[in-house]
């Protein structure tokens, strides 16, 4: 078995497995996308005892990076340019942790990307890697808190991963564009862009009652649902982040 996912996704099915409520014997566990930190990076090893394989990418370039057997994660940097910045923009030295980082891609000439903000805070490496590859090589400290965390009804907390509100919406017809806000542990906000000739109150009501029903079976039944009157909004990068964690 292949086992691979998002670094977060990967993290939480982890701890099922720890728990012995999930028992899967991967060969290999691959983490794409996201960054994962030290000890989650030895938890997952540990879990599923088998090795695991560090990547990095966006939808804006799906390979960023790839992670070497030191921990570091090297830079494509032949294909793209990764800058990372404080928060005006501003180069930060090597060992320091950046604000966010900026994207410039080498090989895409039908739509070029240039310094675009991911929005991941990352540290670059100020010495060569022990591993002996020659890249640039960083460590990706963004998007591990895109996690949404819920009062459970019996006590605690549960954690839900972003892609499970994407795809709920995704699946529902008549949204053009979608924003979803949690304004605080116990409310979600959702901000919808419906298509042409939509029926909105039906479309309003079927994303209620379809998040809803999420919610209550993770034990979240106490958050409330707002519709929101404001269209989805846009970061300053100008990308739009369909699902926003309570910071």
């Amino acid at each position: 078995m292949f086992l691979s996912g998002y670094a977060t996704v990967i993290s939480l099915l982890a701890g099922e497995q720890l728990a012995g409520r999930l028992r899967i014997a991967p060969a290999v566990v691959s983490l794409v996308a996201e960054g994962l930190g030290d000890r989650d990076h030895r938890r997952s090893r540990s879990a599923f005892r088998a090795p695991v394989v560090n990547t990095y990418g966006c939808n804006e370039s799906l390979a960023l990076a790839y992670g070497c057997a030191f921990g570091w994660l090297h830079v494509h940097s032949d294909w793209l340019i990764l800058e990372p910045v404080d928060a005006d923009h501003r180069p930060t030295s090597p060992g320091q942790e950046s604000f966010t980082v900026l994207l410039t891609s080498l090989c895409r000439w039908a739509q070029p990307i240039l310094r675009y903000d991911l929005g991941d805070r990352v540290l670059l490496r100020p010495d060569a890697c022990p591993c002996g590859d020659p890249l640039p090589s960083t460590k990706v400290r963004g998007r591990v808190a895109d996690l949404l965390s819920f009062p459970h009804r019996g006590g605690g907390t549960v954690r839900i991963v972003p892609m499970a509100f994407e795809a709920l919406l995704e699946s529902i017809p008549d949204i053009d564009l979608f924003q979803i806000v949690q304004t605080s542990p116990t409310t979600l906000r959702v901000r919808i862009r419906s298509t042409t000739g939509a029926d909105r109150e039906r479309l309003w009501t079927a994303v209620r009652q379809e998040l809803a029903a999420l919610l209550d079976a993770h034990g979240a039944d106490q958050v409330s649902v707002e519709r929101a009157h404001e269209p989805p909004e846009q970061s300053p990068g100008g990308k739009y982040r369909v699902v926003m964690p309570h910071s």
